[in-house]
């Protein structure tokens, strides 16, 4: 029988899109069920009170168009920054939906933080870091620095050499307004491995386009820079395909990376597809074609993390 208009747009609606998505940024905490304690989402609106399981991701994100098979753990302020370490590799040695682990390390403090915290990794895995360790980051916003210019901070760079020198590499999640001195940050280092998390967005100061703009350009020209697309829940902004699209236009597809940012899309109400709509269709509007989407959504991922 011949179903009805309404129910074939149904069903069109939810078939899915992209399969086999590599999810490159998402958060997990069990603060509440007696785990590690987190020193940040217990702080925020009453949506983030709760645990975050990779029960809860998979369950978020079946209920979509876009399927993910794998994810990247970011570190999130679970204490203290080595025990989170520890713990989500642990989580890897029997899930492996989990793939990689980018940590809490305050490269911002220097060469001797660094080295003392991945030495203290070592202990662990018989003098050798684990693999599944792949970078390091620490929130910007949270650093005692808070000049715009703060990357290019001697003691920041001289953490970042020592991350290097280890084959790790570093994640910048910053407010818009560091988005113009990354650059020259970033090319002091051209053997590295850099992302840039949110599109140099968490929250909008300084994220005027007229100013945002020209500093992802000059970020798209180092080809050693990959750009994550996603955490629009906290962009704050009210046309986010405009920065996509230029965003898209400044790295190509070969580096741009998807990005959930779950659980803290989740926390704010969203869907888990809303971020992977937006970015789908930015890509589309810039011509591209399945290849294209499998590398934004997979491929890149492959790449950077070395999976």
């Amino acid at each position: 029988k011949e179903l009805r208009p309404a129910w074939r747009g149904h069903l069109a609606a939810m078939e899915v899109l992209l399969d086999d998505i590599i999810d490159t940024h998402i958060h997990l905490s069990e603060h509440y069920k007696g785990g590690l304690q987190n020193a940040w989402h217990p702080n925020e609106a009453e949506g983030f009170r709760r645990d975050w399981s990779l029960e809860d991701l998979r369950s978020s994100a079946s209920k979509g168009r876009f399927r993910i098979s794998k994810a990247i753990f970011v570190e999130c302020f679970n204490q203290t920054a080595l025990d989170e370490a520890q713990w989500v590799l642990k989580i890897m040695e029997s899930d492996s939906f989990l793939v990689g682990l980018v940590a809490q390390i305050c490269v911002q403090k220097g060469a001797e933080e660094v080295n003392a915290f991945l030495e203290n990794m070592k202990k662990q895995y018989g003098g050798v870091l684990p693999k599944g360790l792949k970078g390091a980051r620490f929130v910007m916003m949270a650093w005692e620095n808070q000049a715009d210019d703060a990357c290019l901070d001697p003691k920041f760079l001289e953490g970042l050499e020592a991350l290097g020198k280890a084959g790790l590499l570093w994640e910048f999640a910053c407010e818009p307004r560091v988005a113009p001195y990354l650059p020259s940050c970033i090319a002091k280092f051209p053997e590295m491995t850099f992302i840039i998390d949110h599109l140099a967005h968490n929250g909008n100061k300084g994220g005027e386009m007229e100013k945002w703009g020209p500093a992802i350009d000059a970020l798209g020209k180092l080809p050693n820079v990959y750009m994550k697309m996603g955490a629009t829940e906290q962009w704050n902004v009210d046309n986010p395909g405009d920065y996509i699209d230029r965003a898209i236009s400044a790295f190509g597809f070969d580096r741009i990376l998807y990005e959930s940012n779950w659980f803290v899309n989740d926390a704010m109400g969203d869907t888990y597809d809303k971020t992977a709509q937006l970015l789908y269709d930015g890509c589309k509007r810039a011509g591209a074609t399945a290849e294209d989407l499998r590398r934004v959504f997979h491929d890149n991922a492959c790449k950077v993390y070395q999976l």
